[in-house]
């Protein structure tokens, strides 16, 4: 791959870092920073199209739906912006600070929009900006839910820092079910053939049915470091990145090792698959490029510093921002 651009989302005298994914939507890159900015960036040029500034940082990904983008920030606000040109359409005050990115489904009331905050709140709003319902958590959530179906209906499946896996009923906020995970989980869950994902804290990557069974518990990772990384799932292999420096990759149906690359740095970055590839950052400012089946290094770009951020792939294109604030643009040469 080779360098399309370098966009800086900070000023000399600001630093700032990008701590979560960027979403490409359309000719557009979305990103946004811990100094309180969304931006808008160019995909094929890296011009900046437009700044949303607030008085609080970012630490989520954005969602585009629909001509919109919704994030919510460290001070509690969920802000929904007008993706074309940058122009606040409405913010909602959940009182504590959003690390959860939201995800979205589509109701039979309409699109519902789900995420979590540090009070342990979950929260379903319409497109409007008005609360539908509230459920309780135990403790802080960072997790994006994971969407699925049951009995016909939708569902929202949400880990958290109460080492709970939930499945809360997106139609009306009901618990279907919650399951212990035995330690806070800094990620978010991944479904794929009907089994749920979900890497904690103490070293464990879990397995469980849709219905909160446990399936495989895998517990080889060096001194029990924590999974912050959320895990990605295709091919009947799971990969994950953990805080003991490695990347791992475990059979999808019996949890057992299937290969490991060692890095130079804690791993917060999820990674992402696509075309029989995984990518995703390290601190020691390292993207990995990895063979999915093998682990075999295929490939590797050094930021400027640290990566803690994930990557996003779309349109011919990866980007991926470093704890400085740099955001990067990659095309196949």
């Amino acid at each position: 791959m080779k360098l399309r651009w370098t966009y800086q989302s900070g000023e000399d005298t600001q630093q700032t870092s990008i701590e979560s994914a960027a979403v490409i939507s359309g000719k557009t890159v979305y990103v946004a920073d811990d100094r309180g900015v969304l931006h808008a960036i160019d995909l094929a040029t890296g011009k900046a199209k437009w700044k949303y500034s607030t008085d609080n940082g970012f630490e989520a990904t954005p969602l585009v739906m629909d001509g919109r983008v919704y994030l919510g920030d460290l001070a509690g606000l969920l802000h929904c912006v007008s993706a074309a040109n940058g122009q606040k359409i409405w913010t909602f005050d959940t009182e504590s600070g959003i690390h959860s990115s939201a995800n979205a489904v589509l109701t039979d009331a309409g699109p519902r929009i789900l995420f979590g905050n540090d009070a342990g709140q979950i929260l379903c709003m319409d497109t409007q900006g008005k609360k539908v319902w509230a459920a309780e958590a135990g403790d802080r959530i960072n997790a994006c839910p994971a969407m699925a179906t049951k009995s016909g209906q939708p569902i929202a499946l949400f880990s958290g820092c109460d080492a709970h896996l939930r499945a809360i009923r997106v139609s009306d906020g009901k618990e279907i079910f919650n399951t212990d995970l035995g330690a806070l989980a800094g990620g978010s869950p991944a479904l794929h053939d009907g089994h749920i994902f979900v890497g904690t804290d103490r070293g464990h990557v879990l397995c469980f049915s849709m219905d909160g069974k446990p399936v495989w518990d895998f517990d080889k990772i060096v001194e029990e470091a924590m999974v912050y990384a959320s895990p990605a799932v295709s091919d009947g292999i799971v990969t994950v990145g953990a805080r003991d420096r490695k990347i791992y990759g475990l059979d999808e149906k019996t949890g057992h090792q299937i290969w490991t690359v060692a890095t130079h740095g804690e791993i917060d970055s999820s990674a992402l698959i696509s075309g029989g590839r995984v990518y995703l950052g390290s601190k020691d400012k390292t993207l990995y490029v990895l063979d999915l089946k093998t682990g075999k290094q295929i490939w590797n770009f050094t930021a400027g510093r640290a990566i803690t951020a994930s990557p996003c792939i779309a349109n011919g294109a990866l980007v991926i921002g470093d704890t400085h604030g740099a955001v990067y643009c990659l095309e196949s040469k």
